[in-house]
């Protein structure tokens, strides 16, 4: 299922770019869907939804939505699990991850871009850190793939190790990324996830998202 991953990844995160930086720059009459549950996200069958709601894109990779009401506000800083724009772009409630889920989603914040599969869900973030070269400083961004482990309840950053970890299933594939001298570099780390993504939706034996949460 969902073959061709790499790709449809990347160009869901140009569409994402380019739709959140629509909703904040154009005229009015956006809509905003909010999901409650798993299943309603499946289903594209959504809780509530909000028509041009203000929306604050602080990056592609973090977005916060306000209505005029505090009581909406609250639902959806605290209540909603993800978000959609149209039926392409997804986002996941930073909050709910916070809530629900262990390790790495302390670092995530506000809505985040969403991706998932029957059986696979991840979301991307943004790291901003610093350098220096010579007596210049300059702010370093870097993004990442925070992995959804629903039956562990965890959220955990790709990087060499964690990796190393989830490919223990599929070892023919465990074994060529640990062959790369170099494999935490983003390119390897990223070419490796997106195929371990592909065998996952493909493991028969692998349980479905909606098996684990609900």
């Amino acid at each position: 299922m969902m073959k061709n991953w790499y790709i449809r990844h990347i160009a869901l995160i140009l569409l994402a770019t380019a739709s959140l930086t629509a909703v904040a720059q154009e005229e009015p009459h956006d809509t905003v869907y909010f999901y409650t549950t798993w299943t309603q996200i499946f289903d594209m069958a959504p809780e509530t939804m909000v028509v041009d709601p203000a929306i604050d894109v602080y990056s592609p990779f973090e977005l916060y939505v306000e209505t005029g009401d505090k009581k909406a506000n609250k639902r959806i800083k605290n209540e909603y699990i993800a978000a959609s724009l149209g039926d392409s772009t997804w986002l996941v409630n930073s909050n709910y991850l916070k809530e629900n889920f262990k390790g790495d989603s302390k670092d995530l914040y506000g809505y985040v871009p969403l991706f998932f599969s029957e059986k696979v869900a991840y979301a991307v973030a943004e790291e901003c850190w610093y350098a220096e070269r010579g007596n210049v400083s300059y702010n370093v961004l870097s993004t990442h793939n925070y992995y959804i482990d629903f039956a562990q309840r965890m959220v955990t950053r790709i990087d060499a190790k964690a990796l190393s970890a989830l490919l223990a299933d599929y070892s023919d594939l465990r074994m060529r990324f640990e062959g790369f001298k170099d494999n935490n570099k983003s390119a390897i780390l990223n070419d490796f996830f997106y195929r371990y993504v592909d065998r996952a939706n493909e493991d028969v034996l692998r349980p479905y998202i909606l098996d684990l949460v609900e």
